[in-house]
Parts: C-alpha cells; structure tokens; sequence
C-alpha cells in the first residue's frame, strides 16, 4: 500500500532532483568545453604542422639557391679554364 511522504522526504527528493539537474548542466558544459578545446588542439596542431613546412621549405629554397649559385660558379670556372682567350679579355 501507498504511504504518503513527509516534508522531510519530499525535500530530500526535490533536493536531489535538483541535484540530478545541476550534475545534468555541468556535465553538459564541461562536454561542450571538452569538445571546443579538442577542436582548437587540433586547429593548433595543423597551424604548427603548417608551420614546420614552411620552415622547411624556406631552408630548402636557401639550399637550392646556394646550390646553384656555387654551380653557376663552377661552371663560370670552367669556362674560363675551358676558353682562356675568353677570359683574359673579360677579365
């Protein structure tokens, strides 16, 4: 049979309801938060990626374009070892 609840218990349920929705709240906010923060950890990672390949290819290009220049020099060299008539009246 049914027994009527007393104020004490009632509290007890409204308290505990209240509770349930304030565990409700912060589990939703702090899975929203979760969910912000793993998106901006990767935002993060793909701008640092980015990053590290434009160092590269900076230090590439500057490689590259030492590598040329010292070929450019070689082969200046060798032309002039090549026709010395050349390079006595250029020089």
């Amino acid at each position: 049979m049914y027994k009527p609840l007393n104020v004490v218990e009632m509290e007890s349920i409204q308290s505990l309801t209240d509770m349930k929705k304030e565990l409700e709240a912060r589990i939703q906010a702090l899975e929203a938060e979760k969910a912000a923060l793993l998106e901006e950890i990767r935002n993060l990672r793909e701008k640092l990626t980015v990053l590290k390949l434009e160092r590269h290819a900076q230090a590439l290009e500057n490689e590259v374009s030492s590598l040329k220049a010292e070929r450019s020099n070689l082969e200046q060299e060798i032309a002039n070892y090549t026709n010395p008539q050349q390079a006595s009246f250029t020089s």
